[in-house]
């Protein structure tokens, strides 16, 4: 459980450091996608994190192929963070509208007018 809460906090990370870049790579068609894996297997490679000795799964033959397949894990996991957030701040414009509010508030000013 201790290292999913870690891989989640590093998917967080590497959900804001693509959400940062995001002007830049704006007119890519997978730009995101491209970018979030390349942030994912570079935060895995710097922390030298793996799943499979953080869930004490058998060793791999090949330590690198552990560490840039969990790389690959944080990317993928930061687009679905990515959705999700999205997900979720469109229902809050939908319920909670702003420009509805004030034209409501407009309306309320003209009638007491």
């Amino acid at each position: 459980m201790h290292f999913f809460a870690v891989f989640l906090f590093f998917a967080f990370g590497v959900m804001g450091l693509t959400m940062l870049g995001e002007r830049l790579y704006r007119r890519l068609r997978e730009g995101r996608a491209f970018v979030s894996l390349a942030w994912g297997v570079a935060l895995a490679w710097l922390a030298n994190l793996s799943m499979w000795t953080g869930w004490h799964v058998g060793d791999l033959r090949y330590g690198w192929v552990g560490t840039t397949l969990t790389g690959l894990a944080l990317g993928g996991s930061a687009l679905l963070l990515h959705a999700i957030l999205g997900f979720f701040a469109g229902l809050h414009r939908k319920f909670d509208d702003q420009a509805e509010q004030l034209e409501r508030g407009e309306a309320e000013i003209r009638r007491i007018a």
